[in-house]
């Protein structure tokens, strides 16, 4: 059986009912076990030991469960799905043990990310943008002794960026750059120190995907930036002009651009409120990494279930709490 066809009839189960947390839950455990399997069949059988009495799908349904009911502490939250969804996750272990384990399936939570993120990306049309993700107070950073201050396997640290728009001035932290459909869907993202420019990890990012025509902000303003893409990614790359650049977009294109252009401004809104992406609550990069795949994935999957249910793919928060 095909496992879209699969995948989106488990979604269906939602339509015209009531969406509580119970529901959800097992419609988005259904949908986690499918592509799990799918993706790494028998892999716990493969392992040294007895297999765990909580699969590995249920500790990655959870674990995108967690970042999407939108709780501040990871605490409550886990505490709260533990109480509520006990007849659906029975075997649920202590929240150290779920952590660890959380994060040996990182890669796997990667790789269920974006095979449900092609189905939502049929478009020609990208936005991308970057936001900052603070790890500490500025007054705080210099003594600080987090393992984020020193750069791990792929050489990404915090470090101090600026930051205008956000009113955050000078900060200490990583940046994030992400890359939306024109509907606000994400469909890939980049983290990198704060101080990198965002025209320097574009096309490290552009490489990664197929971005026929990429709508940016003034801070992807480069000419050079614009040939490279073109040449080797065939990426049209069309960020927002300033007023006193000599060549600009014809006069029915620029108000298009603008407002095609500001909708990822909303989904990283949406991120920063519901999933609370801003924040870097984890102590290594590990840590921020496993966070960060689990916060995007379970995005991404709220939009598939309401594109299968008919529903506006970013109306997001009251897909569980209706």
């Amino acid at each position: 059986m095909d496992l879209q066809y699969t995948l989106e009839r488990f979604a269906l189960q939602l339509k015209n009912q009531r969406r509580t947390l119970n529901r959800v839950a097992r419609v988005f455990q259904k949908i986690m076990k499918t592509l799990y399997e799918h993706h790494f069949p028998n892999a716990e059988a493969h392992r040294p030991g007895p297999n765990p009495n909580c699969r590995d799908a249920d500790i990655l349904t959870v674990a995108w469960l967690l970042e999407y009911i939108g709780e501040d502490s990871e605490n409550s939250g886990y505490r709260r799905l533990k109480a509520e969804l006990k007849t659906v996750f029975p075997n649920l272990p202590e929240r150290s043990r779920f952590n660890r384990r959380r994060r040996n399936l990182a890669s796997a939570s990667e790789v269920l990310r974006r095979t449900l993120t092609p189905d939502l990306s049929k478009t020609d049309v990208f936005i991308v943008d970057s936001f900052p993700m603070p790890v500490c107070d500025f007054k705080r950073a210099k003594t600080s002794k987090s393992d984020l201050k020193w750069a791990d396997g792929t050489g990404t640290y915090a470090t101090y960026g600026h930051c205008e728009t956000k009113g955050l001035g000078t900060f200490f932290s990583f940046r994030c750059s992400l890359i939306t459909t024109s509907l606000g869907v994400p469909v890939d993202f980049c983290l990198t120190a704060a101080n990198r420019d965002d025209r320097a990890v574009l096309p490290h990012l552009a490489e990664r995907g197929e971005y026929p025509i990429l709508l940016g902000d003034k801070g992807y303003i480069s000419e050079a930036l614009q040939v490279e893409l073109m040449e080797t990614e065939g990426t049209v790359l069309l960020p927002t002009l300033k007023r006193n650049q000599k060549h600009q977009y014809p006069d029915d294109f620029r108000p298009l651009q603008v407002r095609i252009r500001r909708r990822i401004e909303t989904t990283i809104g949406q991120l920063t409120e519901q999933f609370h992406i801003a924040r870097v609550r984890a102590l290594k990069h590990w840590g921020v990494r496993t966070r960060m795949s689990n916060k995007m994935g379970s995005c991404v999957l709220g939009a598939f279930v309401n594109q299968c249910l008919g529903r506006p793919l970013m109306k997001l928060k009251d897909l569980v709490l209706a």
